[in-house]
């Protein structure tokens, strides 16, 4: 029940950030998406691997904070929505575009986040 009341919460406060970044015009929808997407990928693996190590906190914060803050903040589906909408306005550069930037700067991101995340353990950044 813990878990899930830390995923209740986080999912609250994720969610609030998303619409509160996302802005109601469509002009930089695209690209905050992107950004946010990309944060999301940064800092899951910190959450999930370094955080426990640097602070002590519970396995129910680590799952509200990965699945419920994270998972709320970030969007696959509107990522894919918005990719689908650029293909059937034929915007077909726009559209390789987003695609190839949120996969290689969701991955560049992720992969920073596990290397950094590694850096606490090897290094001994932790209690």
């Amino acid at each position: 029940m813990k878990k899930i009341l830390a995923i209740f919460g986080c999912a609250f406060i994720g969610s609030a950030l998303r619409y509160l970044l996302t802005p109601a015009g469509a002009n930089h929808h695209l690209l905050t998406v992107l950004a946010i997407n990309v944060a999301g990928s940064f800092l899951l693996p910190l959450i999930t691997g370094a955080l426990p190590l640097v602070v002590p906190v519970s396995l129910a914060t680590i799952t509200g904070l990965s699945v419920g803050l994270v998972g709320s903040f970030t969007t696959f589906s509107t990522f894919i929505v918005d990719a689908l909408h650029l293909a059937q306005q034929g915007a077909w550069g726009t559209f390789s575009l987003y695609l190839s930037a949120s996969l290689l700067l969701g991955g560049l991101a992720a992969a920073l986040g596990i290397r950094l995340a590694r850096k606490f353990v090897t290094r001994g950044w932790h209690q």
